[in-house]
């Protein structure tokens, strides 16, 4: 899914796209992923293969058939996520030392597969097919060096919000569906003590996370054990059934197998792991921690780029930026410096919400402003619609505004998860910009279209890059300014001023080793929209998230430079509707693809 915080340069990601364990991580999110940001990248490093692939001549079509339908074999949660055709509904993903090998051995005997193959060779469709597939091969086994399962309890996407989605996604309502439930449920102890074992291990191996996170971890899992059982995400599926035997047998899981797990964790957090985290939140500090940065940069963005050269690139587009904020700024504030304006603008008291109400009613009303106005922009146009939600409790104080994809069953529609936590200190043009960000034009718009691409392999539903989808998403939110949808200049001063500082902090900290308060500092003096706890929230995410945070800004940056070169390639003949489509025809593709695909367009347009 991406890919989150009142910026949208904040989002997930991915990115679910972000994924549910780091686009997408992703993200995928993270979520992205999450996360898009947190499904994707949970697909891009996690798809594999039990059996060796021995054709001399392998068709890359059968590669990517064996691909997706690991991901839902190691991974069955995910298929009843995405509602897949003949979906595990009983399995638990095998979180242990020997199923991570197992998926690994998969991985490499399908790149060996992947390989042989000469891109020459393919049809389009399949040079399309063979990128996405080669690009989540190998970017999942080169940050194996990261060893990233070995420190997977953090605020953002722990196991625990992750089973928020499957809580709500699991089926009821009849005796199979309830029968399935219990025994995936069942399993859910034996995951909660394999992941406590393996951040132990990590613990013990030099893998230990910032202490500020571990902290913010033991809270959220104190609200898990302290809070009601009807607020529980373990116990959602019980509260969308009217068996009252199931919802016993539910209870009885949650409250004396799944919550002592859970305060087992919390007790070890605390008694164990806090006094050994570390301090610095660069992950230059564990084991390999450069070559893990590097790798964790490239298979974000999709680019080789040095950590070096994207905070120049991060500089530039700062720069660029600061000259179009001063031009609106001296528009509605008077003749002044950039300082002076970022002060007024914060100062304004007409720029923030006063109740959570307000902001779900102005996210609301910038989505249909949006939606109305994208077929005039894009002749590609999803059937699938979105839906408006406000962030879940449990996440309020730390998580981040997000989308959602649809399942593929239709039994539920893609969602934009909106982050409402402290209303007086969120801006009215952020929560706008974010709005356009994650639904249309962006993330939602890119995302269903990839997933209703019929004549495309399947492969470009379930996996993508952060590079492309919140590059993407961050290419719309000045695209959304072109198509008129910003309610006031004020709205689109507080776009502008959301700056691509993901490109600055991220290899700030990981890179130049800046401390927690020093990235705070900076997030601060540049976002000037952020309260304290914004830019806290920024960080920390950066810290457990390496390289995912960049590729907002360098995925922004890509799009622009190719929109510029078909323009003055083009001339009068350029337009921006069939740009736009020839950028997301092909789904969520490597960002260098994406670039060979517009050069032959503009080649075959001069002809």
């Amino acid at each position: 899914m991406l890919c989150q915080s009142a910026k949208a340069d904040t989002d997930k990601a991915q990115q679910l796209a972000e994924s549910f364990h780091g686009i997408i991580k992703s993200k995928i999110s993270i979520m992205k992923g999450i996360y898009f940001l947190l499904i994707i990248c949970t697909l891009a490093i996690s798809c594999s293969e039990t059996k060796k692939v021995d054709s001399p001549s392998p068709d890359i079509n059968q590669l990517a058939d064996i691909y997706v339908s690991n991901s839902f074999k190691f991974y069955p949660e995910l298929g009843t996520f995405y509602g897949i055709d003949n979906p595990d509904h009983a399995g638990l993903s095998d979180n242990s030392l020997s199923g991570l090998e197992a998926r690994q051995a998969a991985e490499d005997s399908l790149i060996v597969a992947v390989r042989t193959i000469n891109p020459d060779e393919l049809s389009k469709s399949d040079l399309i097919t063979y990128n996405i597939l080669k690009n989540a091969l190998e970017s999942s086994i080169n940050n194996r060096i990261c060893k990233k399962h070995l420190w997977t309890i953090n605020q953002m996407d722990a196991f625990y919000t992750w089973f928020r989605y499957i809580g709500n996604t699991q089926p009821v309502g009849d005796t199979k569906s309830r029968e399935d439930a219990i025994q995936r449920w069942k399993q859910i102890p034996r995951y909660i003590r394999v992941d406590r074992e393996n951040n132990k291990l990590g613990l013990e191996s030099g893998y230990a996370l910032p202490e500020v996170i571990v902290k913010q971890v033991i809270d959220q899992l104190d609200q898990l054990t302290s809070g009601p059982l009807d607020t529980n995400p373990f116990f959602l599926p019980a509260l969308r059934d009217t068996s009252e035997q199931f919802k016993t047998e539910l209870k009885t899981i949650v409250l004396d197998e799944i919550l002592p797990e859970i305060a087992t964790y919390k007790e070890f957090l605390q008694n164990e792991y806090l006094d050994k985290a570390r301090a610095e939140l660069s992950i230059s500090s564990i084991p390999n921690g450069t070559e893990c940065y590097q790798a964790s940069l490239s298979g974000y963005t999709t680019l080789n780029e040095a950590p070096e050269v994207i905070f120049q690139w991060g500089e530039e587009a700062i720069a660029l930026r600061e000259r179009k904020i001063t031009k609106i700024g001296n528009k509605v504030y008077g003749e002044l410096e950039i300082p002076a304006i970022q002060n007024a603008f914060k100062s304004d008291k007409s720029n923030y919400f006063t109740t959570k109400e307000e902001i779900l009613e102005a996210a609301q009303a910038a989505i249909s402003r949006a939606k109305s106005k994208t077929p005039e922009f894009f002749g590609l146009v999803p059937k699938a619609d979105v839906e408006l939600e406000p962030i879940p409790e449990l996440e309020e104080r730390t998580g981040s505004s997000r989308y959602l994809p649809a399942s593929d069953d239709g039994s539920r529609p893609a969602t934009y998860i909106q982050q409402t936590y402290m209303p007086d200190t969120k801006n009215k043009g952020d929560i706008e910009t974010t709005a356009f960000h994650e639904t249309y034009p962006g993330h939602h718009l890119q995302i269903a279209i990839s997933r209703e691409l019929v004549q495309s392999h399947q492969i470009t539903k379930y996996v993508g890059n952060s590079g492309f989808s919140e590059g993407w998403a961050r290419y719309t939110e000045t695209l959304a300014d072109e198509m008129g949808l910003y309610s006031s200049d004020k709205s689109r001063l507080a776009m502008l001023m959301g700056l691509p500082t993901g490109m600055i902090v991220d290899p700030g900290i990981h890179f130049k080793n800046w401390t927690r308060e020093e990235a705070i500092n900076y997030t601060l003096q540049k976002q000037t929209s952020y309260s304290r706890a914004d830019a806290e929230r920024y960080v920390d995410r950066i810290s457990v998230w390496p390289g995912q945070m960049t590729t907002y800004g360098v995925g922004e940056m890509y799009f622009l430079k190719l929109r510029q070169k078909a323009e003055e390639k083009l001339g009068k003949e350029f337009n921006l509707k069939e740009f736009h489509d020839k950028c997301l025809q092909n789904g969520t593709v490597p960002l260098d693809f994406v670039n060979e695909q517009v050069k032959n367009w503009l080649n075959t347009k001069t002809k």
